[in-house]
């Protein structure tokens, strides 16, 4: 009988509840226990909505597992293997901390944590349970668009790249929560990350920043536009995010990547459409693998444990060093400068 990952997952929100859905249909996975702190959630009624379609589509009605109003309690459940941290950002470490205090793998929603400083300490925990696998969840490493550039680039399928330009934009999400900049780092921490972090994860991190950007409706910065300055031969990089989209906008991502010869371009609000470029040519439509980078990578962490891999700390450690990125681009927003990345 092949073995089964026993899943504990925390925090029922947008993120959480596609996590549900997706280990439904893993075959080594068995979610045995969640939790959240409100009881609807855990009940089944109520329920959150995610930003992208087919996103948080499942529920908790009719799942046989044990229900817990505090995480902690879920982490003390000895037959859990593994604790998937889907909370609010502000409460990755402590429960982090705890789950790797009881020897538990651990999968934990981006950001890695809510500042630089906890993440690196993260990191230290990590190392000293080293039976343990301990994975951020950058989906964007693993969305096929984006594992397509990324490989692009790398074998400069398309000759040099020469520029990349990264949006990121959808109307408030609302909610306590996002309404909290202390909580949750506005629209530069929670949602612009996801870009910050794939030009972390492919190129680098960069020498510098120069960000412009304002707050919106949780108080914190919910628009940024930030350049990445590269002391390398780096491509020309910038990205953009924003909360602060009219009601009813809905949600886009896309990228432009710009090639000696040839253009990429995606645009989500094409039915996730990636095409290329090339002059003389009429565009091609890249087929790409069908599904979204969660599910991708859920089922790496999963394959991980069951290998007995340990942590990837190159990977870890691209992920913590993300949120110093971020931390120079609101260092950079506020005084109107270049800001150096924190090594």
């Amino acid at each position: 009988m092949t073995k089964k990952v026993k899943i504990g997952l925390i925090g029922l929100g947008s993120m959480g509840s596609t996590h549900l859905d997706i280990y439904s249909k893993l075959n080594d996975v068995e979610v045995i226990a969640i939790a959240d702190s409100i009881q609807s959630r855990l009940d089944g009624s109520s329920k959150a909505e995610g930003n992208i379609s087919g996103q948080a589509e499942g529920g908790v009605v009719g799942l046989n597992v044990k229900k817990y109003l505090d995480g902690m309690d879920l982490i003390n459940n000895p037959d859990i293997d593994a604790v998937d941290i889907c909370v609010g950002t502000d409460l990755h470490f402590i429960f982090v901390e705890a789950a790797l205090a009881k020897n538990k793998h651990v999968l934990v929603e981006k950001p890695l944590a809510r500042t630089y400083d906890d993440a690196k300490k993260i990191i230290q925990l990590a190392k000293q349970q080293s039976s343990c696998h301990v994975m951020s969840a950058m989906c964007l490493r693993y969305w096929p668009a984006w594992v397509f550039l990324k490989e692009a680039i790398e074998n400069n399928t398309y000759g040099k790249c020469l520029s990349l330009n990264f949006k990121r934009q959808t109307s408030f999400p609302g909610g306590a929560f996002y309404s909290d900049g202390n909580q949750c780092g506005g629209a530069l921490l929670d949602l612009h990350v996801h870009d910050t972090d794939f030009i972390n994860y492919c190129l680098g991190s960069p020498d510098a920043v120069f960000s412009q950007g304002y707050k919106g409706p949780s108080g914190d910065f919910d628009h940024v536009v930030t350049n990445y300055i590269f002391n390398n031969n780096s491509p020309l990089v910038s990205s953009e995010g924003s909360w602060t989209m009219q009601e009813g906008y809905g949600f886009n991502m896309s990228y432009t990547a710009n090639f000696e010869n040839g253009t990429l371009s995606y645009l989500l609000d094409e039915g996730e459409t990636l095409k290329l470029f090339v002059a003389g040519s009429d565009p091609e439509v890249i087929n790409l693998k069908e599904g979204m980078g969660y599910e991708f990578e859920i089922r790496t962490f999963i394959t991980e444990i069951l290998a007995g891999n340990k942590t990837n700390f190159g990977l870890l450690q691209q992920a913590a060093k993300t949120i110093a990125i971020i931390e120079a681009e609101r260092k950079s927003i506020e005084k109107c400068s270049i800001e150096p990345v924190k090594n």
